[in-house]
């Protein structure tokens, strides 16, 4: 018997909780990603390597019975590595231009783009149409692509102009760290565990012993659920959605429109998984999961707090120091590349945020704070250097 939507998301929702089990401090990554997939939109996940972010990719898509195509991405990067090369015999005997994409980017379910930002741009243009309409131009033929959810990660968020509209396509985005030092044994434990189930594997050439305990979720199950997202009620949680878009304007948070209105995807797809075809409040609180600018991370979880939505970080959506420390060097490095007064005034204008964010949030850190005064002091010098003529008015 064919079962309906809310049952269907309950146990696609217990299945991630096993995924969740294998990994540690790793269910924000799992969530979004199974948000990224249910909506159909992209995911973007940041953090330093080592983190196990490739590793739960795989484990993830063993849920959906797909491999995810997976490359890393540098300034070196040829298309044809991405996205197939020319088929040489249909060229040389029919004078037909062709891309061969057998088992390439463009005709994978999920892929994964390590350093997705390093992409020459040929390779990020090309994947704006992958990304946007699911479609791949292989000559004068336009294929359609099966691909559901790119998955991106980067080590930081390149401050560039030009990659603004690339990176606005990744609706949803997860902060992923080093796990914490009470968490160490616990990481120990299960990565012996799996390095010893991969011995194993290897041993005997059976790459899928390990990960039988998980069972997927079939593919028109999949369907059945993606089509359900576009079902749910979403009228009992309107009213405070557009009361949070007005706070973030107010405070000068990017929420673009496109971004508003997507997000509504994610507010259904947690409602699914949660058992319902009805949204609730708490489905808001996936929002933290939606930010443009990693420095408005923090505010964006205040504001959704402060509408009374539960947020699974204390009520003052304090961001992490050390995500600020970060924030802090690659302005500072910025600042050094910058040639530009736009730059700078850019760098100077998320200097400032961090200032606002640490002095409301984190008002005992005298030294960060400190460290933020100084490299506004950095800005305005180079600003001045660039044009003082302005500056003498």
């Amino acid at each position: 018997m064919k079962r309906t939507p809310e049952k269907l998301g309950k146990a696609f929702a217990g299945r991630l909780d096993d995924v969740k089990d294998m990994f540690v401090d790793r269910g924000d990554v799992v969530d979004v990603l199974a948000l990224g997939v249910l909506s159909r939109e992209h995911v973007l996940v940041v953090g330093p390597p080592g983190t196990a972010k490739s590793r739960l990719l795989e484990r993830f898509c063993r849920l959906l019975e797909t491999k995810p195509f997976s490359y890393l991405l540098t300034r070196f990067t040829e298309p044809a590595e991405i996205f197939g090369s020319i088929d040489v015999k249909e060229f040389q005997d029919n004078s037909v231009y062709k891309i061969n994409t057998a088992g390439m980017l463009p005709e994978a379910r999920i892929a994964h783009l390590d350093e997705v930002f390093r992409g020459s741009s040929a390779i990020l243009n090309t994947l704006l149409s992958l990304i946007n309409e699911r479609t791949f131009h292989t000559g004068q033929t336009v294929l359609r692509s099966p691909l559901i959810s790119l998955v991106g990660s980067a080590n930081e968020i390149p401050n560039d102009p030009e990659l603004e509209a690339f990176s606005d396509r990744f609706l949803l985005r997860c902060i992923v760290q080093y796990v914490g030092d009470d968490d160490l044994d616990d990481v120990l434990t299960q990565g012996w565990k799996d390095e010893q189930n991969r011995i194993k594997a290897d041993v005997s050439s059976d790459d899928d012993r390990w990960d039988r305990e998980l069972v997927p979720l079939q593919p028109a199950e999949l369907a059945d659920l993606q089509q359900a997202v576009g079902k749910v009620e979403l009228a009992p949680v309107r009213a405070t959605y557009t009361k949070i878009l007005r706070s973030l304007r107010a405070e000068g948070v990017t929420f673009s429109d496109r971004r508003a209105v997507k997000a509504q995807k994610v507010f259904a797809a947690s409602a699914l998984l949660r058992g319902r075809m009805t949204a609730d409040e708490s489905d808001l609180a996936r929002m933290v999961h939606l930010w443009t600018d990693l420095a408005d991370e923090g505010t964006l979880r205040r504001i959704v707090a402060d509408h009374g939505v539960p947020v699974d970080a204390p009520g003052s959506g304090a961001r992490d120091p050390v995500l600020i420390k970060i924030d802090l060097r690659s302005i500072a490095r910025l600042r050094d590349q910058a040639t530009t007064g736009a730059e700078l005034q850019k760098l100077a204008q998320d200097n400032k945020r961090l200032a606002h964010e640490l002095r409301r949030q984190h008002p005992g850190e005298a030294d960060l704070i400190k460290a933020v005064e100084q490299e506004q002091i950095a800005l305005i010098t180079k600003l001045r250097e660039l044009d003082p003529e302005r500056w003498l008015s």
